[in-house]
């Protein structure tokens, strides 16, 4: 009988060690996509065969002037990722802005694809190229924008299993609008730069200063950010984050909420 016992619960400690194991060897949290939950994001496109389904929920208060006094902004973000290749993605998004603040009641359709150059190296970072192109829908009249973003991630520090280094990532973009209107610029860029840093298997923060230039002439947002990601099941993550505006033209203050759910 005790050895019956003993066999019993040495098969049960094995059950509970392949149910650890699995688990170890499960996706880890993602460092950072655009606005989940930082708008800087990292140079790791999605799994080959990967399919994603994300949402944005974006929430800007404008600071206070005769024009603006009082005004919000919301805009709602579907995004569906596709993971093609090794190192390559697409992504096709809609997201729609609401509200009271100008440039509400319309959206732009989004498509996407990314390639990472290559692998992080010891002193090498890991580098990356969005090509995208923006056509506006909804009220009023803006021209379609085609755009490179540039995004290079490199680890400071020595990567460990269960240490991970926290990240630096830098993000350069240029917009090229092909039919400009009067008040619209015919290009413009955003320059950013973040940290994040894994603090367990199910937790990341992060942190961001950007610059970025707005489709009407004249007006640029600088922007800081933090935030955070939790990895709430094996196929879902939540990220959020607040940001503050530091310049006159900036919104007063931003929060971003999102989810990510893996649909493979």
């Amino acid at each position: 009988m005790p050895n019956a016992l003993f066999h019993r619960y040495r098969i049960f400690a094995a059950c509970c060690l392949a149910l650890l194991s699995g688990f170890a060897s499960a996706d880890d949290v993602k460092d950072l996509e655009e606005e989940l939950a930082l708008t800087i994001e990292d140079a790791t496109p999605g799994q080959p065969g990967s399919i994603e389904l994300n949402g944005g929920l974006r929430y800007q208060r404008l600071r206070a002037s005769e024009a603006n006094s009082g005004r919000n902004e919301y805009q709602l973000t579907p995004r569906l990722q596709i993971g093609v290749a090794r190192n390559f993605q697409v992504a096709i998004a809609a997201p729609y802005r609401l509200g009271n603040a100008p440039d509400t009641s319309r959206g732009e359709l989004r498509l996407d694809a990314l390639l990472r150059l290559n692998d992080e190296g010891r002193y090498l970072p890991a580098f990356a190229v969005d090509v995208g192109l923006e056509r506006p829908y909804g009220a009023g009249d803006a021209g379609t924008e085609i755009l490179v973003k540039g995004i290079a991630t490199k680890s400071l520090g020595v990567a460990k299993e269960r240490d991970r280094p926290a990240q630096l990532h830098v993000n350069l973009v240029a917009r090229r609008n092909l039919n400009p209107g009067e008040d619209e610029r015919r290009n413009r860029y955003l320059f950013g730069a973040a940290l994040s840093k894994k603090l367990s298997e199910r937790w990341l923060v992060a942190g961001s200063l950007f610059r970025e230039e707005q489709r009407e002439r004249g007006s640029a947002f600088n922007i800081a950010e933090a935030g955070a990601r939790w990895k709430l099941s094996e196929k879902t993550i939540l990220s959020g984050s607040v940001g503050a505006g530091l310049n006159r033209e900036a919104p007063l203050w931003r929060l971003l909420l999102g989810f990510q759910r893996s649909l493979d």
